[in-house]
């Protein structure tokens, strides 16, 4: 057998002319297994994790307060004794036996030395079958190799393989190095373009050019990068698709335990349960899941009354009942692992049966997710007999076992290039080469070691390998098998995703190694020469690019059509409102295409958009506070608090309905909010009470009909909803309050003082009997701790524009106008719409309604979700 072996050929494919008998091509892995199976020394495959779970054992051992890495390993064991079993078996791949050189070693040294003294169980490695090579080596039985033929000089390998190329040809197998390769260098382009779209399209325009399967016979193509943009053009041009997908933690199935083992722990994290309950295989049930997601946009907490009313939910559904509910409150809500109760790997392992029980289920419809079951078999392996796990050790851990995955977007197709992941691996002759993703072809770390320790090391017979001398071999190598190609293409890329690249020095290297040129040019400017741009690449309609060519035809130009601002269809009478609430109410005013989209069409945006938080979570959160402290008061028939309750109660509240506000970090977050609601709230119930306003009811629910004449017909239209706080002034007249959290008053105060506030008007309405005068109204901004309103109890002392009653009229009189241009089938988006009618010169929607006596509602574009479809933003792409 004939064995061609190098440093960076484990990757290498076979010959490219043709299949060898008795021939193999092997890196250093490859050397190890041939030769461990030719001396019938095999052994059972071990995982790293089991590895770093063993070493770990081995560091408690020897832990003492006074241990080098004492403080590390109580911080993150996990990472620590994982960096130290690096450290371990770099010397042991080098040749260390476990022996403490003389002269005052490192304290890196003597830790790894006392380790390996531990007469405990450290599963073999890679780096433990390269040092078992040399003993097994001497041996009087062949090993049916006959030559050994080295992609690079022998004096190039770190030392201990020059020892077991020693061995190997002490026992008669001859060991040829390679001669000096006298081949001229090849002609070097670089492709230098802005993004991966730019390069994607002419790398593709270059495989393809001169249209034949000959043309691409003798050409190799690197790929150093994913090439999901590549396979793109790639397939536009007829060709094969490469499928090199990009590694990446996000993928939904890598996401699962992740996400499970971070939301088994208290406070709830209200946003990772949403992903988790999202998740397209997300092992909760979609039914199940929600119901809970609804709960969670209710209230983004968990336990509170929307929590209880999803399980009793789930609990009546078919098939599902109070077993599952109940798992899915202790899993989520009320039995959450709490880091300072001292957590052991049993209750994390029990923790996972669970879900090792539904990735079971549902890896019979996915097999994609009998991986993700086995990884979490490994895990609660690996955690189930540590006594404590904290969460960083937890996470560590998850981050070993849950390796990031590539999947491209395209599998690969089979072609008649020659594919590598890198320039090392070119061992055959070849015309072309097309280097993808050249500025993620970068040199291979190691362990950089201190001097002192190398001469200490040397000193016992373990040399090893400088970073230096590993990194110039790659170099060399390299520059050596460009020299196998006459034409070298290198497409480099300024950004990717949005981030500037990095400069690869290869290139340096690659082009130091061509022709002096005449007259002498510096390096730089000799890469500049060879530099070329997307936009000289055409001259006369020909594309020309490193040796190859194409005529283009000129096609026509796609014209980018905008949405339309506006969309006339036949009458649709099943566009009439059903029901309206405000909200429904100021969409359908503000922008009719909006309303449709979200009553009538049913869009809605993704479930992992549903947890609330920001603004919108504490705007919930201060209000569920004044109804709970508003129900306590009524029960005691008192009207204002003491700041002992309003601590409380916001302390009772926050698991509930602000958990993110009791997350790490969030500590001054919290203290800034409490003190904050402590005072307003205290405020708000000592001002309406001075104000001889009696609180009757929070949340009190109304429904009303609103009679409207659409085309000389009547229509009637359900108005329901809930007034936040309702109640009763001196006079006996129905007060209303809205409670409101935003981060400035300024709009609210505008609204109020002009007379526009249609909230506060629909909720006048709805609670008015006929002939009633018109009672109070405000806003409170949380907040701020201000009333928005013309009360005179409220502190106003400017009168409004006009009253409710007559701003209630004018919005009859655009619900009228909006429902019937609804239902004729002409549906406006209103911004864009008043755009074109301001290029115009015309009048907006906001003048005509004035001038028809209307209210005019602004659009609801700072809080819609359709801004993309209507062409408001985005690229209409």
């Amino acid at each position: 057998m004939q064995v061609e072996f190098g440093w960076f050929l484990d990757r290498a494919p076979w010959s490219f002319r043709s299949g060898g008998l008795n021939s193999v091509r092997v890196g250093r892995q490859g050397m190890v297994a041939l030769l461990q199976t030719r001396l019938g020394i095999t052994r059972p495959e071990t995982t790293h994790l089991e590895r770093v779970n063993q070493y770990i054992a081995r560091l408690r051992t020897i832990d003492s307060p006074s241990a080098w890495f004492n403080t590390s390993f109580g911080v993150d064991p996990w990472s620590t004794a994982q960096d130290l079993l690096y450290a371990r078996d770099d010397l042991v791949a080098n040749g260390w036996d476990g022996r403490l050189p003389a002269g005052g070693p490192s304290n890196l040294l003597q830790t790894l030395a006392r380790a390996e003294a531990v007469e405990l169980p450290l599963a073999p490695a890679l780096p433990d079958d390269i040092a078992g090579l040399l003993p097994a080596l001497d041996t009087p039985l062949p090993l049916g190799i006959s030559t050994v033929l080295l992609q690079h000089p022998r004096a190039s390998f770190p030392d201990i393989w020059q020892r077991i190329l020693g061995k190997l040809e002490s026992s008669g197998i001859r060991i040829v190095e390679p001669e000096q390769s006298h081949a001229p260098p090849p002609r070097i382009t670089v492709l230098q373009a802005e993004t991966e779209w730019e390069a994607a399209e002419h790398a593709a325009r270059w495989l393809a050019a001169e249209g034949s399967a000959e043309a691409t016979a003798g050409t190799a193509v690197v790929v150093s990068h994913q090439t999901n943009i590549l396979d793109h053009y790639l397939h536009a041009h007829g060709l094969p698709r490469i499928g090199v997908g990009t590694k990446s933690r996000w993928r939904a199935k890598d996401q699962i335990i992740p996400l499970f083992m971070e939301i088994i722990w208290g406070p709830a994290n209200v946003q990772l349960l949403s992903e988790f309950l999202s998740l397209p295989v997300s092992p909760v049930r979609r039914s199940a899941g929600r119901e809970l997601l609804k709960a969670l946009k209710a209230e983004p907490g968990t336990g509170g009354t929307a929590w209880k009313a999803a399980l009793e939910a789930i609990t009546q559904m078919p098939d599902f009942g109070p077993e599952l509910a109940d798992e899915l409150d202790g899993l989520f809500s009320s039995d959450l692992l709490v880091e300072e109760d001292g957590i052991n790997g049993a209750r994390i392992a029990a923790k996972a049966g669970w879900l090792a029980s539904e990735l079971n289920k549902l890896a019979r419809f996915r097999p994609e997710l009998a991986s993700t079951s086995s990884q979490l078999k490994t895990l609660t392996d690996l955690v189930s007999d540590l006594p404590q796990v904290s969460r960083t050790d937890l996470r560590r851990i998850i981050a070993s076992v849950v390796a990031e995955t590539a999947n491209p977007l395209a599998v690969g197709e089979a072609s008649s290039w020659l594919r590598l992941e890198h320039l090392t691996e070119l061992m055959d002759d070849v015309e072309d080469v097309l280097w993808w993703g050249f500025h993620e072809a970068t040199t291979p770390r190691i362990r950089r070691w201190d001097s002192s320790d190398v001469q200490a090391l040397a000193s016992i017979g373990v040399r090893l390998p400088s970073p230096e001398a590993l990194a110039m071999l790659q170099i060399n190598q390299t520059v050596n098998a460009s020299r196998r190609c006459r034409n070298l293409l290198i497409v480099q890329t300024s950004q990717q995703e949005g981030e500037p690249t990095e400069n690869n020095p290869l290139l340096e290297a690659l082009v130091a190694a061509q022709p002096a040129p005449e007259p002498a040019q510096s390096l730089r400017e000799q890469i500049r020469a060879r530099t070329v741009t997307p936009a000289a690449l055409v001259q006369d309609g020909t594309w020309a690019l490193a040796g190859r060519s194409v005529k283009l035809v000129p096609v026509e130009a796609v014209p980018v059509t905008p949405p339309p601002r506006e969309f006339t269809l036949e009458p649709r009478a099943d566009l009439a409102p059903d029901a309206l609430s405000f909200s429904q109410l100021g969409d359908l005013l503000g922008c009719s295409l909006a309303w449709v989209l979200d009553k009538k069409m049913r869009l809605r945006p993704a479930d992992a958009d549903s947890a609330p938080t920001g603004n919108t979570m504490i705007g919930i959160f201060a209000h569920k506070l004044v109804e709970e402290i508003h129900a306590d008061l009524s029960a005691q028939r008192r009207a204002v608090p003491t700041p002992e309750e309003i601590d409380q109660k916001i302390d009772g509240l926050l698991p509930h309905l602000a958990s993110e506000l009791l997350l790490p970090g969030q500590s001054a977050r919290l203290k800034n909010l409490r003190a904050t609601l402590s005072a307003n709230v205290m405020k708000f119930f000592t001002w309406v009470s001075a104000a001889g306003i009696t609180i009757q009811q929070m949340e009190k629910p109304f429904e009303k009909t609103l009679h409207l004449t659409v085309d000389g017909e009547p229509m009637s239209v359900p108005v329901k909803g809930a007034i936040d706080v309702a109640g009763i002034d001196s006079e006996g007249r129905p007060a209303v309050l809205d409670l409101k959290w935003s981060n400035r008053d300024k709009y609210r105060l505008e609204e109020v003082r002009e007379g526009k506030a249609l909230q506060l008007a629909l909720y006048q309405w709805a609670l008015a009997e006929d002939g009633e005068s018109e009672g109070p109204a405000a806003y409170y901004l949380l907040k701020q701790g201000t009333f928005a309103s013309t009360y005179p109890g409220f502190g106003a002392s400017a009168a409004p524009v006009e009253g409710p009653g007559a701003l209630w009229d004018k919005a009859v009189k655009a619900a009228t106008f909006s429902v019937t241009e609804v239902v004729h089938g002409r549906i406006a988006a209103t911004p864009l719409v008043d755009a074109a009618r301001e290029e115009n010169g015309g009048e907006t929607a906001g003048a005509l309604a004035a001038a028809d006596g209307r209210f005019y509602g602004k659009p609801p574009c700072r809080f819609c979700h359709f801004s993309r479809l209507c062409g408001l933003s985005g690229d209409f792409s």
